[in-house]
């Protein structure tokens, strides 16, 4: 019987790490249906970007290619008219919970930006469309958090 000790205590170790091991596997599953889903903030940039580049700023008839009087109504506080917008989630459809950023770019630099500063932390999704204002190309960026 003494000789069994060793064994004994080696299937129990190993008995109890397995046991430890799996409950470290599944502790971050336990609580994932509970954590944020970015799943709905990739929709809502995408269909934000759609609307805006084919849509609300884009020519009649002509999706990508973005009015430059309707474009600047639309990120210029002080330009008043048709495309202006007094509340970006409002004119957007996104609702209050989530935050949207909307800036429009060319290689050099940032020509149109509306909305609040993108955060260094946490997780942000970005829908981009490229499009002509000009007859320039630019990129429109959609920022959802």
């Amino acid at each position: 019987m003494r000789g069994q000790t060793s064994i004994d205590f080696l299937v129990g170790m190993s008995v109890f790490l397995l046991t430890v091991a799996f409950v470290f596997a599944a502790l971050p599953n336990t609580f994932a249906p509970f954590a944020g889903d970015d799943g709905a903030d990739v929709l809502a940039a995408d269909r934000v970007a759609a609307h805006l580049a084919e849509g609300t700023l884009a020519r009649e008839g002509r999706p990508n290619v973005l009015n430059a009087t309707c474009t600047e109504q639309f990120f210029d506080e002080d330009v008043p008219g048709p495309c202006h917008q007094s509340n970006l989630n409002d004119a957007l459809g996104v609702g209050p919970t989530r935050r949207v950023n909307v800036t429009i770019e060319s290689d050099e630099a940032l020509v149109y930006a509306a909305g609040p500063p993108v955060p260094t932390r946490g997780s942000v999704v970005v829908a981009s469309r490229l499009v002509s204002l000009g007859g320039e190309e630019r990129t429109l960026s959609v920022r959802v958090w």
